[in-house]
């Protein structure tokens, strides 16, 4: 994954990660190793979100490599899918390539039904593709 990174333009972070612009419209946030993750850091998380997307005006796709949690508190659910007056997110794609990181992922999936598309993959090849697609039919510009 770090190979990868280098390659990657940073955007922006937090003390819970860095965003990197992975594709036009397409940003990926990268956890710090062993992040758990509560309401307050989740809404740091997306305000910072918000103010990448707000530099080009266009609503983007979010991968997220949940690999990097460790866990995630009902707070932090709340946050993530709830749905937003001028909403940034065009969808959600969350990379869960191990047995903890498909376990949040499918809890946070199970007990969410967000304001954009939201899927779980296994890579972030994947995950990459779908949010490509997403941003090609639930793109645009922020209202």
């Amino acid at each position: 994954m770090s190979s990868e990174l280098a390659a990657l333009e940073p955007v922006g972070g937090t003390d819970a990660g860095r965003y990197y612009l992975l594709d036009p419209d397409v940003i990926l946030a990268v956890p710090r190793p062993g992040y758990v993750q509560s309401g307050e850091g989740a809404t740091r998380s997306l305000i910072e979100f918000d103010r990448i997307v707000h530099t080009t005006g266009r609503r983007a796709a979010i991968v997220v490599m949940v690999d990097r949690v460790v866990s995630q508190d009902p707070a932090s659910r709340r946050v993530w899918s709830q749905a937003r007056p001028e909403e940034t997110r065009c969808a959600q794609a969350l990379v869960c390539s191990n047995v903890l990181s498909r376990a949040i992922g499918s809890f946070f999936l199970g007990l969410s039904r967000g304001p954009v598309p939201t899927r779980m993959f296994a890579s972030l090849a994947e995950a990459r593709v779908w949010a490509r697609e997403m941003v090609e039919t639930h793109g645009g510009l922020i209202n």
